[in-house]
């Protein structure tokens, strides 16, 4: 079970002892991307062969696997209907809320790191009450109250300075450059190569199907 497993890499995942009580989040790029970082690839990798072994690797993945869901994750798991998922901060910090024996970590060859953006389309209506919403939610105060609600970091400087101790302190989820420097954005690999990857995502479901 997950509780005798210390989980610090990706690798940890392929542990027989967790055959059945994986979940896995529906969607191409964070999955291959698993497979490509415990090989000690990019997450944007483009290299074919290397893709490949990713798939294959996954493939080896399967009898660990007990749903490739949604946003089901979170009930899933705060349930303990399985012992392990693939899920973001956010929702991870959602599911402790549920069941504090659930933890989060992050593996130590990184992850992918990403960020929410306020635009303004080129139809908008009202620019000017568009640009003041944007600028009440960057406003530190707000900034800190929204990223406490939705659990997810803020990359907002001054709202960490009206953040509590123990949510700024807290490594799972506001982790130090040793481990951030191992983060990756996800590039635009251009649609041919998302394409290919959704091609590789589709077959290994097929293939744990079967």
């Amino acid at each position: 079970m997950a509780g005798d497993i210390e989980f610090t890499s990706w690798n940890d995942l392929w542990d027989e002892r967790l055959k059945n009580e994986i979940i896995l989040v529906d969607s191409a790029r964070e999955i291959i991307g698993i497979a490509l970082n415990s090989l000690g690839y990019s997450l944007n990798d483009t290299n074919t062969d290397h893709l490949l072994e990713a798939k294959e690797k996954l493939e080896a993945l399967t009898p660990n696997i007990k749903a490739i869901v949604g946003d089901e994750i979170k009930m899933i798991m705060a349930n303990e209907e399985a012992a392990i998922a693939v899920a973001w901060s956010g929702d991870a910090l959602d599911i402790r809320s549920e069941n504090d024996k659930i933890d989060f970590a992050i593996p130590r060859e990184g992850t992918n790191i990403w960020f929410d953006n306020m635009v303004i389309p080129m139809g908008a209506k009202n620019i000017e009450g568009a640009h003041l919403f944007i600028n009440f939610m960057l406003d530190p105060e707000n900034a800190a109250q929204n990223a406490e609600y939705v659990g997810y970091s803020t990359p907002n400087w001054k709202a960490l300075e009206y953040l509590p101790d123990e949510i700024t302190e807290d490594e799972r989820f506001y982790p130090g450059p040793e481990v951030t420097e191992r983060f990756e954005l996800y590039e635009n690999l251009g649609k041919k190569m998302t394409a290919y990857y959704n091609e590789l995502f589709l077959e290994f479901k097929m293939y744990r199907n079967r």
